[in-house]
């Protein structure tokens, strides 16, 4: 089964996206801040990550993904943009940074694991 990272520094919303993802038989790893993601990503591996943009101090989640995919153990692995910030200019500066996909708060459960699922799918 593949292995999700995700990263708020939210609780409740961590606790939601487990919940949700859990149900798919997936495992979950939990980041706090955009530090504590880019480690876990580095030393767990994961299949893909989520990440929010506001992640209190430390690298916000734009800053943790291009990171992500200029390191080369770890530039394959899929990020998922996971935040409020809905602008077209934010999805660009998402997506210019490596995102794969940008998903908007609010989200449905089955939007999240539909496009999680079609992401690992293609990876």
């Amino acid at each position: 089964m593949a292995k999700l990272l995700i990263a708020d520094d939210l609780v409740p919303i961590r606790q939601m996206v487990r919940i949700t993802l859990s149900t798919q038989g997936w495992t979950i790893v939990e980041a706090k801040n955009g530090n504590e993601a880019l480690e876990l990503t580095r030393t767990e591996k994961p299949d893909l990550v989520l990440l929010d943009v506001d992640m209190g101090p430390g690298p916000n989640g734009f800053d943790v993904c291009r990171q992500i995919k200029a390191d080369a153990s770890t530039k394959d692995i899929p990020v998922v943009m996971l935040t409020a910030h809905e602008s077209d200019s934010d999805r660009a500066i998402g997506f210019a940074a490596g995102a794969t996909q940008y998903l908007t708060k609010p989200f449905g459960p089955l939007e999240l694991i539909d496009t999680i699922r079609g992401i690992l799918a293609h990876s």
